[in-house]
């Protein structure tokens, strides 16, 4: 699960929507300590009431960060069995390094040489001064999917995380390729508060392995989830 709506995403998005030439996100605190928006709040605890309606979780692993923990708060609320939640620091956001807290104007007005070498580099590849690269964050998400083998082997786990970690997955359990990463960061991301499916299937000749079958799931939005019996019954769910 992606965290909930928080104000650095309510923000982002209100400065693409109108153009703004603002350098700065204009949080003054640091990303870590970013929380959720009210609708981001009511959304987590919905979506944790709408997860009654599957079987319960043994665990619930989380990021560190505000966000992340506050969206956890607010599915645990709802959620009747509640599972033994652990802070994850292998789940943080991708660092940002110098380019923290900057819009995509900021960065060209302050990282001028930053900006062509990401462009010559490749999203996918970049390593911002001070920051991680898309790789980076797959190498301990990578880490942090052999636990998970080796502590809750056939045990249902809900994990709360971040855009660029929901897609590390992704891009490990699945194989994909770089392009295919970054197609989706640009055209299908994560949205707040959705859910990435895996449920034991056969894929590829191989038994007992983790087959997706959702993808982007909003469960606090009634008319745009399906109903409970179709969220365990194999469909891919885009």
């Amino acid at each position: 699960m992606r965290h909930a709506e928080s104000l650095a995403t309510e923000r982002r998005k209100h400065l693409d929507q109108v153009h703004s030439r603002d350098i700065h996100l204009g949080l003054d605190m640091r990303d870590v300590d970013v929380p959720l928006t009210p609708e981001g709040r009511a959304n987590a605890r919905l979506t944790g009431q709408r997860l009654n309606e599957w079987e319960a979780f043994d665990v619930l692993y989380v990021s560190p960060y505000k966000r992340t923990l506050e969206t956890a708060e607010e599915v645990l609320s709802g959620l009747r069995h509640r599972p033994l939640l652990v802070k994850e620091e292998r789940l943080r956001e991708k660092e940002w390094g110098v380019l923290e807290g900057l819009t995509k104007h900021g960065i060209r007005e302050r990282y001028p040489e930053e900006d062509e070498r990401r462009k010559r580099v490749g999203k996918y590849f970049f390593r911002p001064p001070g920051g991680e690269s898309y790789a980076d964050v797959n190498l301990r998400v990578h880490s942090f999917i052999g636990t998970l083998v080796r502590e809750h082997p056939r045990q249902r786990v809900l994990v709360i995380t971040h855009q660029v970690v929901v897609l590390s997955f992704r891009k490990l359990i699945e194989r994909l390729e770089e392009e295919e990463i970054i197609a989706l960061d640009r055209q299908d991301e994560a949205r707040p508060a959705s859910l990435l499916v895996y449920e034991l299937g056969e894929r590829d000749g191989r038994k007992d392995a983790l087959v997706r079958r959702h993808w982007n799931l909003v469960l606090h939005d009634r008319e745009a989830a399906p109903p409970a019996r179709a969220v365990t019954g194999g469909s891919d769910g885009r």
